[in-house]
């Protein structure tokens, strides 16, 4: 069977595909769906793991920028002929989809099995679908377990020193405290935001916006 692993660069995954590889089961592809809109140290963390296990991630990249689709207008709908902006924090994020899913969906398409970073405690999110492997469940190992054991191998993304949850750094859905850190750490990125901001047409998000959300900063 041919077998393929989704690899975000999380500690789940992350976790998943090392001991994958000790237990005799190396995939046949490692895909890392490319948002480019990761931060920097993303980048240098899966060229460290690609070394470690001595195979190549792919990396995919989306057939839109982030920056095309908040720029581009709505085509239908009460938005009509409005730009985008950010994704809405009360809907599946537009962006993910066109960045993460729908290129993941196609490179596993030749696939017998995909290989899923779901942990332990996180049952409600699997997919009813033979082809969908989840081996953490599988080996009862939760968010915790994961952490532990890239410490041990002194593997664990250098971005969890600054952050609980990885992800784009223009997320609308992260918390004050990851949005405190982009601000002091990267503070091009925070400038970028900013400057995003005052072009999306219901601000960083519909809640509130990034002064008033930093207020205490």
């Amino acid at each position: 069977m041919k077998t393929i692993l989704n690899f975000s660069g999380g500690k789940d995954s992350t976790a998943m595909l090392l001991h994958l590889i000790e237990i005799g089961k190396r995939p046949d592809k490692i895909v890392f769906a490319d948002t480019l809109m990761e931060y920097p140290e993303m980048y240098n963390y899966i060229d460290k793991i690609e070394k470690e296990i001595n195979q190549k991630i792919i990396r995919t990249k989306p057939k839109n920028t982030f920056f095309k689709w908040f720029f581009d207008k709505w085509s239908r709908g009460r938005f009509k002929d409005r730009i985008r902006g950010f994704p809405f924090v009360v809907s599946p994020c537009w962006y993910q989809r066109e960045a993460k899913v729908k290129p993941l969906e196609e490179q596993a398409k030749d696939f017998d099995v995909v290989y899923i970073g779901y942990a332990k405690g996180e049952e409600k999110r699997i997919m009813k679908s033979k082809k969908f492997k989840y081996p953490l469940i599988e080996w009862e190992w939760s968010e915790q377990d994961c952490i532990n054991y890239l410490q041990k191998k002194g593997l664990l993304n250098p971005l969890y020193k600054k952050f609980k949850r990885l992800g784009c750094w223009c997320c609308p859905k992260q918390s004050k405290k990851s949005l405190e850190i982009l601000k002091k750490d990267y503070p091009a990125l925070w400038n970028c935001l900013i400057q995003l901001e005052e072009l999306s047409p219901q601000g960083f998000n519909t809640n509130s916006n990034l002064n008033n959300k930093l207020n205490t900063v």
